[in-house]
């Protein structure tokens, strides 16, 4: 076999991944029953945002749930091509309405919005995926590996 950095890095994976206990399952897991299909939220949905989510709802066992961007052309283009999704102009109003049926969510916003709402999952014990840079904060970087590690989720 032609060992390159990629080849090497997937055996270790399945190998951690063959080993883990079930105690430490993934966290995306924690709160759902395992045979249940993952329930996604996206805050943003133009541009990079498209491209993350599309990536997302590719996956057999993840549902889009919950699209929020505060462009309604956007959202438009969005309901069309998530129609079982619930849309919304205000991350927060989705984050208390749907706080608790969502799994993870993803932050595809202008970047100076990242924190606030990476915190704010993080604060509901949802997983976390985010556009770069997380934050443009020090201390919002600290309370963000602080809260991850505390809620147990993945960042």
């Amino acid at each position: 076999m032609n060992l390159t950095r990629r080849n090497f890095l997937s055996s270790i994976g399945a190998v951690g991944a063959a080993t883990m206990p079930i105690a430490g399952f993934p966290a995306i897991l924690k709160r759902r029953n395992p045979n249940a299909m993952l329930s996604h939220a996206a805050i943003g949905c133009a541009h990079q945002a498209a491209s993350d989510l599309s990536s997302f709802a590719s996956h057999p066992d993840l549902n889009v749930t919950a699209v929020c961007d505060v462009d309604s052309s956007y959202l438009a283009v969005a309901r069309k091509r998530y129609p079982r999704a619930r849309f919304y102009r205000d991350a927060f109003e989705m984050f208390a309405a749907e706080g608790n049926k969502i799994d993870s969510v993803n932050v595809s916003t202008p970047d100076h919005t990242h924190a606030q709402y990476i915190v704010e999952a993080l604060n509901r014990g949802l997983n976390v995926y985010a556009q770069k840079p997380l934050c443009h904060d020090l201390g919002d970087c600290r309370r963000i590996e602080k809260l991850a590690s505390e809620k147990k989720a993945v960042t």
